[in-house]
């Protein structure tokens, strides 16, 4: 399933200020013992207390260490639960397409490990999930990954099966993340048959889930309610993003399938000149979705899939901030 992870080329306009906090040098890997962080725990904490939270995507690059480690210190000041983060499968590395898995030892705990399985094996599936642990990780976002021809030559035919496999060779030691889809899944025939899968994801025991990218308030809390609904518990985040102009939406549909409501087509159209416009358009759009979602109850949090742009982080982040502060 490729459509949760968004490849850099998404948005080619970039903030030159992103990523840029030379302020501080903290590196977040060292050789001491890895500690570790739970996302299990820290989602249920969060719940239990009603408090509104965030989490990152943050998309793998061949950039330098030192830029991840300066956006995620820019990054830490809006407090994320954790960061997720895209990379290229380890059994591939060689390729000059594929970033290795060293990428997540500059990460913090707190980090939520993409792995789309369905072109690996068991044994490399074992292989990354321990080197994952070896850096102190044990949150894995347990994907499908690309329904293409040439990623049929795996172990793994559906997330669930990756799910299965992680409980029965590490039993409770990773917290598992699933993507649920609040539109459908595009190569699914129905609602009904996507939210079976789901479940099924869930019942081979996955701890919580994340959703496709959604432009509609209204479609996320139904799709809440629609699991509840079911007999789904686990906790649920919207999946967020912003698209910076009309070339960005544009791409992003056409990689993810997404049913884009046709007035936001239209007005960023309208605004395919001004891209200053067009970032406060998106910002707005995303900060009242944020918003309608949290005060209708059907979540406290939210992911935002971030194009490693820090400004963008930050203006949609103290606008949520500012909805937390008038927030009973």
């Amino acid at each position: 399933m490729r459509n949760l992870i968004l490849e850099k080329d998404l948005c080619e306009r970039s903030d030159g200020n992103d990523g840029r906090d030379d302020s501080s040098t903290r590196v977040f890997h060292t050789e001491d013992p890895p500690q570790i962080a739970d996302l299990r725990l820290l989602l249920k904490d969060k719940i239990r207390k009603s408090e509104i939270f965030c989490s990152f995507e943050i998309i793998s690059t061949r950039k330098p260490n030192a830029f991840y480690r300066r956006l995620l210190v820019g990054m830490e000041e809006y407090s994320p639960l954790f960061y997720a983060l895209t990379w290229h499968n380890e059994a591939t590395s060689d390729n000059d397409g594929y970033l290795p898995l060293d990428l997540a030892k500059n990460f913090p705990p707190n980090t939520l490990l993409h792995l789309a399985a369905r072109s690996l094996k068991r044994d490399e599936v074992m292989h990354i999930l321990k080197k994952a642990l070896a850096f102190g990780i044990v949150n894995i976002f347990a994907l499908r990954g690309d329904s293409l021809s040439d990623c049929e030559s795996g172990d793994f035919e559906h997330a669930a099966d990756l799910v299965a496999f992680i409980r029965e060779r590490f039993g409770d030691t990773f917290c598992v993340c699933v993507a649920g889809y609040p539109q459908i899944h595009p190569e699914s025939p129905t609602k009904e048959l996507d939210l079976h899968y789901l479940k099924a994801k869930v019942e081979a025991g996955a701890d919580f889930i994340i959703t496709q990218i959604c432009f509609e308030s209204r479609v996320l809390i139904d799709f809440v309610r629609d699991c509840r609904e079911i007999g789904i518990r686990v906790p649920i985040l919207p999946g967020i993003l912003a698209p910076m102009n009309h070339a960005c939406l544009e791409k992003m549909t056409n990689m993810c399938g997404l049913d884009v409501p046709v007035e936001i087509k239209d007005d960023l159209v309208r605004m395919r000149d001004d891209d200053q416009a067009a970032r406060k358009y998106s910002v707005d759009l995303v900060a009242r979705i944020i918003t309608d979602v949290i005060r209708s109850g059907a979540t406290s949090g939210f992911h935002l899939f971030t194009l490693n742009r820090l400004s963008l982080v930050a203006e949609i982040c103290k606008r949520i901030e500012f909805f937390k502060e008038e927030t009973p």
